[in-house]
């Protein structure tokens, strides 16, 4: 490797990256240069726009341990749905099946690598996602076939388990072939015990005509550090769709860039997150109108209550030459209690003539006339708050279509607000 003047922490990480090497799949050239790249960019800076809400300096003063593969069985949640497939810090457990939930799969004995392993490059998780591609120990390929239609729900549970600071690599590849249509459900969970880092990517290409819908639900332990990265590309008249629920974590950053490439693309991104106690919960959404009649929606809404710290930062981008498109961003944001602080930043370029498109933003706290309201029909002030707020999340998350997957956000959500609610009051 080069001679790169390393931070501490960055020369850990390539340190055990070189202890590692024999047991990683793949070409090592490409192994090679993701961690090159990765020693190249190192932590960001307080100064790096891309990080202007979001310090890292805790993570990085944290040596954590790349995961080996685990033989051994892993604790998880009860499942959403009928198929699921779990990922252990990063690897498969048991094994892969050629087939499920409407996708077929594949591994780096039986996939293209440089369909798993390529760089994405831009913006500010760049750096992870080349330790990523460094260090990803199972890389997963999961593709549709032309015209394939499913109603399916593919559940992913990615857990990261370990007795000590454990940093796990999952990879997920998803190919979507024209026509095709899949429904993808993302859990990331880890054991609650331990501070552990997750780094996520996932890769995603949608051709003509494709439709996928992902659930993500990113509900980890209050010791975690979680940072991820989605890249998708989306072809003609094809869709990508997100409902997003962010629980957990002490830390996490989710950045989701979306090109959309083809003519009539499209794209629709909710979510909802909870930043309570000390929580730091940061959303960057980036997506690029490269093409004509492309369309976009961006629907964020953020609770932060407690010390907790939310971000949120949505940019669309309408390129030259890509007429009739339509972006829109909303964002609305609840202080629940003192202290509690959302930083929003939403973002509009337009490079072309014949568009629509909007953006707008609001933080507060609750109405006080609405909670006069429901205390004279007596209920309590906790309940008051707690139904007002549900009703707030509840405008994206009615979006969410797999029932067991929202029933259970807004169980959460009812049990944490219930109790910090208490507190408030």
């Amino acid at each position: 490797m080069s001679a790169i003047a390393l931070s501490p922490a960055t020369a850990h990480y390539r340190a055990a990256f070189e202890r590692l090497r024999p047991q990683l799949g793949g070409t090592a050239a490409r192994r090679v240069a993701a961690m090159e790249r990765f020693a190249e960019l190192g932590f960001p800076g307080a100064r790096e726009e891309a990080w202007k809400y979001t310090s890292l300096r805790r993570l990085e003063s944290r040596r954590f341990v790349p995961a080996a593969p685990t033989t051994k069985p892993v604790d998880v949640p009860a499942a959403f749905v009928a198929q699921r497939l779990v990922l252990a810090n990063g690897s498969p457990v048991g094994v892969v099946p050629a087939s499920l939930g409407g996708f077929t799969l594949g591994t780096l004995t039986t996939a293209p690598e440089d369909q798993l392993l390529r760089s994405l490059v831009g913006g500010g998780t760049e750096r992870f996602a080349a330790l990523n591609a460094a260090l990803t120990l199972g890389p997963l390929l999961l593709s549709t076939a032309t015209g394939q239609q499913s109603d399916d729900v593919l559940q992913l549970t990615l857990v990261t388990t370990g007795t000590g600071p454990t940093l796990a690599s999952p990879r997920i590849a998803v190919r979507m072939a024209p026509a095709s249509r899949a429904r993808l459900l993302l859990d990331h969970v880890d054991d609650g015990a331990h501070e552990h880092f997750p780094y996520a990517v996932l890769d995603i290409e949608l051709a003509a005509g494709a439709h996928l819908t992902l659930y993500r639900l990113q509900r980890q332990g209050e010791r975690a550090f979680h940072i991820e990265r989605m890249e998708v590309r989306v072809g003609d008249h094809a869709t990508f769709v997100m409902r997003d629920s962010q629980l957990g974590a002490a830390l996490a950053r989710l950045d989701t860039n979306v090109s959309l490439d083809g003519r009539a693309a499209a794209t629709e991104i909710t979510g909802v997150f909870l930043a309570d106690g000390s929580r730091h919960l940061d959303s960057h959404i980036h997506v690029d109108h490269r093409a004509i009649e492309t369309t976009s929606l961006q629907d964020y809404r953020g609770i932060a209550a407690n010390k907790g710290r939310g971000v949120f930062n949505g940019k669309a981008i309408v390129h030259e030459g890509a007429q009739k498109s339509n972006a829109r961003q909303v964002n609305r944001n609840l202080l629940l209690t003192p202290g509690a602080e959302i930083d929003t930043k939403p973002d509009l370029e337009i490079y072309a003539d014949d568009v629509q498109c909007s953006h707008g933003t609001t933080t507060g706290q609750l109405d006080p006339n609405a909670l006069f309201y429901l205390r004279s029909r007596g209920l309590s002030e906790p309940e008051a708050r707690s139904a007002l707020t549900r009703a707030f999340a509840g405008a994206v998350m009615a979006r969410v279509d797999e029932p067991t997957l929202a029933r259970h956000v807004h169980d959460e959500l009812d049990r944490r607000l219930v109790r910090l609610l208490e507190v408030a009051a």
